[in-house]
């Protein structure tokens, strides 16, 4: 497909782009995230970060320099991201499977003189071993700092992928990378484009380059997910520092901080353990309230906050 730059000239616009869900992308921007801000990550993965830096080892902290300033990662250390039945155990296999010369093409396409960290050389060296030890430490990263709340993040990731569909079902692949604000600079001249959700970003898309396909992040809006308020004084009060549920009810309250991804009535019901009725009031006082909006995607109305309801909550929420 062609499109009008200024002054005439035609540019060309991928004709495959798809949507894909990848473990080995979360785990690789959740660490990239905990070395790029140290102490200081911001909402909404601060608590979570809180409770996840213990999990951080030197050679996950050299995983997250190989991807230079501009957001490039070398392929073999994220695959290609296009199957969206692989979990991370069978991503983090492949990973140990990389031929050694495709990694030493990679690191030097990335570094032409010896790089200086010590870790990111051992790589160059002996690219077997390194990548079996980096595999083992990115599951243990993954069993102590992500999956923990696995069960959420991947309900939220996998409406992500349906929201999104629709969009690219509806305008098209241009229409889909236009929404995502992916970079025209990443998918100018390319064909094949594969989108992968990341619920561990902060607004900075990372990139990678595998058989042809260029492979792009973009931020989930799910993110609220990984946010972790205080739990309450007792039964029946919140406590003083939970703004959210003083001002709203603790069930009004705890609707809304699953908003943050789209979910239906009967999922959000399973999911708090709320009779669908009570769910169904809560929604309907939030959406005349102007803090929720409700869309249809098939058969399925999604409810989510709005940007109104994300501003009030990340105001009330303690961070």
């Amino acid at each position: 497909m062609l499109r009008h730059r200024p002054g005439g000239l035609m540019e060309q616009q991928p004709s495959d782009v798809r949507l894909a869900l990848s473990e080995l992308w979360q785990a690789f921007g959740a660490v990239a995230l905990l070395v790029r801000y140290g102490a200081d990550v911001p909402w909404p993965h601060s608590s979570w970060a809180r409770e996840a830096h213990g999990a951080l080892t030197p050679r996950l902290r050299s995983l997250a320099a190989l991807a230079r300033p501009r957001g490039r990662i070398p392929s073999f250390l994220t695959g290609g991201a296009t199957s969206r039945k692989a979990g991370v155990a069978d991503e983090l296999d492949g990973l140990a499977r990389v031929p050694a010369g495709l990694v030493r093409e990679e690191i030097a396409r990335e570094y032409p003189q010896a790089p200086a960290d010590p870790l990111i050389a051992a790589v160059i060296r002996d690219p077997v071993a390194q990548l079996r030890y980096l595999a083992v430490e990115l599951a243990q990263f993954w069993r102590t700092a992500i999956e923990p709340r696995g069960v959420g993040l991947a309900r939220s990731l996998e409406e992500e992928i349906l929201f999104r569909s629709r969009t690219l079902a509806m305008g098209g692949g241009a229409a889909l990378l236009r929404d995502l604000g992916i970079p025209s600079e990443r998918t100018d001249g390319v064909h094949r484009v594969t989108a992968v959700p990341m619920l561990f970003a902060d607004g900075t898309p990372w990139w990678s380059v595998a058989d042809g396909r260029t492979v792009v992040s973009f931020a989930a809006r799910g993110a609220g997910l990984l946010h972790t308020a205080p739990e309450p004084d007792g039964p029946e009060r919140p406590s003083r520092e939970d703004r959210l549920a003083i001002l709203l009810g603790r069930g009004r309250a705890s609707v809304v901080r699953e908003l943050a991804v789209p979910i239906t009535t009967s999922a959000l019901a399973d999911h708090l353990g709320l009779a669908a009725s009570t769910v169904s009031q809560h929604l309907s006082a939030l959406v005349s309230a102007g803090v929720v909006q409700r869309h249809r995607a098939g058969t399925r109305v999604l409810y989510e906050l709005n940007r109104s309801g994300v501003t009030l909550t990340q105001c009330l929420t303690n961070k």
